[in-house]
């Protein structure tokens, strides 16, 4: 299993332990890929999930810069437009996820667009 399928099986788990529905996992079109897609009560929540060994290149959070959000609300903009939610509200999440030998770092920022 790859670290990416690793990270992203964690964060649904703890999604769905918070009550989150899950809509879609690794939800691809054309414009790009999404990695969760989750019901928060009456909101959407397009959930990117990054996952490292080591800080490299920074917290694994870090790698959501606004060029990689705009990307993300493209995507999602072009999923609520052929799969349209009875939901009120939308944001964008990020779970950041960093394994480092022994011990699991985990942290969920939520609405990371403001």
């Amino acid at each position: 299993m790859s670290l990416g399928t690793w990270g992203e099986d964690l964060a649904e788990r703890y999604l769905k332990k918070e009550g989150f529905l899950i809509l879609e996992r690794n939800y691809r079109c054309r414009i790009g890929e999404l990695d969760l897609i989750a019901l928060d009560g009456s909101c959407i929540v397009f959930v990117e999930v990054k996952t490292r060994q080591n800080q490299s290149f920074g917290l694994p959070c870090e790698a959501v810069n606004q060029e990689k959000i705009r990307h993300i609300r493209r995507t999602a903009a072009y999923y609520l437009m052929n799969h349209p939610v009875d939901a009120l509200d939308q944001r964008v999440d990020v779970i950041e996820i960093l394994r480092v030998k022994d011990k699991t770092y985990f942290r969920h920022v939520k609405n990371i667009t403001g």
